[in-house]
């Protein structure tokens, strides 16, 4: 495997529990009140406004309720910061039945700032005789700062996605056919799909579970069947993850969404059309790292629904491998993504990402289907090129400088809301 590459796969998957952004919240709570000397009293919290807004609303994993404080008074509770993005699936049955008792004993003050770095998030806990704050800057597990009663325990540079990632050189062409080519094998890439497999296939109903039996008998899989299959995985395992349900998920670059749509959409296609373990393992690394190579162009968190763009963009490339399409095909499928779905917008992490990212999943199926037969977005049509890395390049600016002001009003919308 290319050791590039290789190091973008162990540096963008990671395990989750829950919603990736309170579970950071949770883990940084969960640092300082780790060091804290004496009984916590209270918890003080600083937000940018896109951490704010995709915390604000997602389902906390076993409790099932929503909102910041709860992540946070969870994390400080538990106390396993070694536990870093997983922490909350040590919440157990008496802190679900004592976490309503907790807060109203220990305020939480929630506030966000307009400030330049897009992921931040800052946490103090305090007792009668110490606090200790603890900063996390640029991604989800990067703690940038420690200080407990005025004195720097630690203190690192802010961890750049962006530029950490951006390899000079690196495009859609080199990486699609290192991927086919079997240079970038991981036999971690199967463990990844049967983790999220789990969730997709958890509380599915009966009519869903006869549906997929009787796919599994026909020998032609319509389309419209593999994208419905496709949207099925995906819509249930997002469901489970953004409603507070007990289940790890393998995240990719930073989204438990993405490494759901990008790895799921994949393994439909795969079972329904009962492809072998090694044309299995290949697709899905060519899907994760296409979303982790689109995403990377991306600010850490997005205005419009990077995951979705990303992911289904990743799927498609991997399904036109799957059937039997080369890198014209791969990057048609791209294109068709990107020029159809580009802007979807991101109104923060909540029950309703399930949708966007199972109707990202059809999207990506239909357009491998469409670019096999020589359809789709054509070059010239809008913001697409007829070069590919262009494009992906293009995504990322419009997201990161020119969908700014849509984000500040999709902000106030919600805070309004929220009160």
């Amino acid at each position: 495997m290319d050791e590039s590459i290789r190091s973008i796969l162990e540096n963008e998957i990671k395990m989750t529990m829950g919603c990736t952004d309170p579970g950071a919240i949770a883990f940084a709570s969960s640092q300082a009140a780790a060091i804290l000397d004496g009984d916590l009293k209270s918890i003080d919290i600083v937000l940018s406004k896109n951490i704010y807004k995709n915390a604000v609303y997602v389902g906390i994993p076993v409790i099932k309720k929503f909102g910041i404080e709860y992540a946070a008074i969870l994390g400080a509770i538990i106390k396993k910061p070694e536990l870093k993005l997983a922490v909350l699936g040590e919440v157990t049955q008496e802190m679900q039945n004592e976490v309503s008792d907790y807060l109203d004993r220990i305020p939480v003050k929630v506030v966000y700032s307009d400030i330049d770095e897009p992921l931040y998030i800052s946490v103090t806990c305090r007792s009668d005789i110490s606090y200790v704050n603890v900063v996390i800057m640029g991604d989800y597990d990067w703690i940038y700062h420690i200080e407990k009663n005025k004195e720097i325990l630690y203190h690192s540079k802010p961890k750049k996605i962006n530029e950490r990632y951006f390899y000079e050189g690196w495009n859609f062409q080199n990486l699609f056919y290192n991927a086919v080519n079997g240079q970038i094998m991981d036999d971690k890439i199967l463990k990844y799909e049967d983790i999220n497999k789990k969730a997709a296939t958890h509380a599915m109903s009966e009519e869903t579970k006869k549906y997929i039996q009787n796919l599994a008998q026909l020998d032609y899989i319509s389309v419209n069947d593999l994208s419905n299959l496709a949207r099925i995985y995906v819509l249930n395992a997002s469901k489970m993850r953004m409603s507070g349900e007990r289940f790890q998920i393998v995240s990719v670059a930073g989204s438990g969404n993405l490494g759901i749509l990008s790895i799921l959409t994949v393994s439909a296609v795969c079972d329904a059309l009962k492809k072998t373990q090694h044309e299995r393992q290949t697709a899905i690394c060519i899907s994760i790292l296409t979303s982790i190579y689109i995403k990377s162009q991306m600010n850490r968190l997005t205005v419009m629904c990077g995951t979705a763009v990303a992911g289904a963009a990743g799927a498609a490339a991997a399904i036109t491998y799957l059937l039997g399409g080369g890198l014209e095909e791969a990057e048609n499928a791209i294109n068709t993504v990107i020029g159809s779905i580009g802007g979807m917008l991101c109104d923060g992490a909540k029950e309703s990402c399930a949708f966007k990212v199972s109707f990202a999943a059809e999207c990506a199926v239909i357009s491998a289907n469409m670019a096999m037969n020589k359809n789709g977005i054509r070059t010239g049509c809008g913001i697409i090129t007829d070069d590919i890395d262009e494009n992906i390049r293009n995504i990322g600016l419009i997201n990161n400088l020119g969908m700014k002001e849509a984000d500040n009003i999709m902000l106030e919308i919600l805070s309004a809301q929220k009160k």
